[in-house]
């Protein structure tokens, strides 16, 4: 038990130094700023399909299973208030991370692991070039930047699947569900950009294990596979638990 620990704590103070490293490469602008458009690219807009088809889906059910509870109550007026509560709070960023964590922080486990294990790593260091600048401070910074525009795309699809679902499927009057968003009854500053401060957590939190995983991986094949299961396993449990920290910090 205390040689466990011991593994924890040892583990948390690489991470954090690790963490630091990157953001003091920050300094040589010229290596990381193209690269992080690159990883925009491969983040962002490579994820941009998955967002969408999974926020129609997400918006569907959400609204289907609140539509047939708050009917027993005869709080239909409410249906778009609580289903953009639930979305714009939760389950936008939540998904939006997890689904991220599965594409995204396998994949930059996966090359950063193959480039270690290449030694193409220790080529750049040779060439007085730092991984940590030209590697991953870009997919570090386009996780952060990402995250919240696809948080944003989620948002807005779900709720447009939960208008089709309740007026077009159910009909419900156009009115009744669109007024309580007008109304006021959703904040942008309490509910949408709250959304959106988890997403860049969870974004910073996604890249910076996989680049973790994928840096410090063991020889060989299996190893390169270790690297992408726990990148996503860990950054996977890491969302779920910020999200309560950050829900206790922002709510």
């Amino acid at each position: 038990m205390f040689d466990f620990l011991i593994n924890i704590f040892v583990g948390m103070g690489r991470f954090i130094r690790f963490i630091m490293s990157i953001m003091s490469s920050v300094v040589s602008p010229y290596l990381w700023v193209w690269q992080t458009v690159v990883q925009i690219n491969m983040i962002g807009v490579g994820s941009l399909f998955l967002i969408c088809i999974a926020s129609i889906f997400i918006g569907l059910v959400f609204t289907f299973q609140m539509y047939m509870i708050l009917n027993k109550f005869s709080g239909l007026s409410q249906l778009s208030s609580v289903v953009a509560f639930g979305i714009f709070r939760e389950l936008s960023p939540v998904v939006t991370g997890l689904l991220i964590a599965g594409r995204v922080g396998s994949t930059v486990a996966a090359e950063l692991s193959q480039l270690r294990q290449s030694e193409q790593v220790d080529s750049l260091l040779m060439w007085g070039i730092s991984p940590y600048a030209y590697l991953m401070l870009p997919r570090f910074l386009a996780g952060i930047v990402c995250l919240p525009v696809l948080v944003l795309v989620f948002d807005a699809i779900s709720i447009y699947s939960s208008w089709a679902y309740a007026v077009l499927l159910k009909g419900m009057e156009n009115q009744i569900f669109w007024n309580p968003l007008l109304d006021g009854n959703v904040f942008f500053e309490q509910d949408v950009l709250y959304g959106l401060y988890k997403s860049m957590f969870f974004g910073g939190l996604i890249i910076s294990v996989a680049l973790f995983q994928g840096f410090y991986v063991k020889r060989g094949v299996s190893g390169m596979a270790q690297s992408s299961t726990k990148a996503v396993v860990y950054a996977s449990l890491g969302i779920l638990a910020m999200d309560y920290l950050l829900s206790q910090l922002l709510y």
